[in-house]
């Protein structure tokens, strides 16, 4: 397997499959209308820029949580990364595990990337005003995205994608921090692939992510 959308075949007709199908559509959705929102609005992280990765650690739903642990497993294949993931559960604070400092890429998983990790600095936000409103990023020294916007017209909001995505989820939207989550889901989609005599033996020969 080299592709979500062949994880998501791979895992047809159990309730991990749905729930990856149904997270990816949303995901594809999300990445159609924050790249116009981008463009628009002339929002773009510096080239090479992972630093939110390395001073935050994501707190993710099951959801999102099964589909990382699905693309490590049978995408990436990388137990040297897994291995990682679970010497990182009780970290709270960051680095993301699944960061890597010697690639201008960075992200590990990033076809499989959770919600915040595709919001942050790309999405505005509803403010106590209910505005939406958006900031630049407080490590985007290079300042190539404006420093406040409040917007009058329908923007992508992370409020709205937040609750979308809990509506998705099979533990009502709980969340909890990367590794332990994504910890929780290794076994559990390991067993389901015996079941359903799944080969992972290709090698990983998947390509680089494009950005971070």
């Amino acid at each position: 397997m080299d592709s979500i959308a062949q994880l998501c075949s791979a895992f047809g007709g159990t309730y991990a499959g749905q729930s990856m199908t149904d997270l990816f559509s949303l995901y594809t959705e999300i990445e159609q209308k924050t790249a116009s929102f981008c463009r628009e609005h002339a929002i773009a992280c510096a080239q090479g820029c992972g630093t939110c990765c390395e001073h935050f650690m994501p707190d993710i739903t099951a959801s999102e949580a099964r589909l990382v642990a699905a693309y490590l497993l049978f995408i990436k294949k990388d137990e040297a990364l897994i291995e990682k993931v679970k010497q990182s559960i009780g970290n709270q604070k960051g680095p993301c595990p699944l960061y890597r400092f010697d690639s201008p890429f960075h992200c590990s998983v990033y076809a499989a990337r959770p919600l915040i990790c595709r919001l942050f600095g790309a999405c505005a936000y509803q403010d106590k005003n209910g505005s939406a409103v958006f900031r630049r990023c407080k490590y985007n020294e290079e300042k190539t995205m404006p420093e406040h916007i409040v917007f009058e017209s329908d923007v992508p909001v992370m409020q709205d994608y937040s609750y979308a995505l809990r509506s998705l989820d099979d533990q009502e939207g709980e969340v909890g921090f990367l590794p332990e989550k994504v910890a929780s889901m290794l076994d559990q989609l390991q067993f389901l692939a015996g079941m359903l005599d799944l080969d992972d033996s290709n090698p990983d020969d998947t390509p680089n992510p494009l950005a971070s």
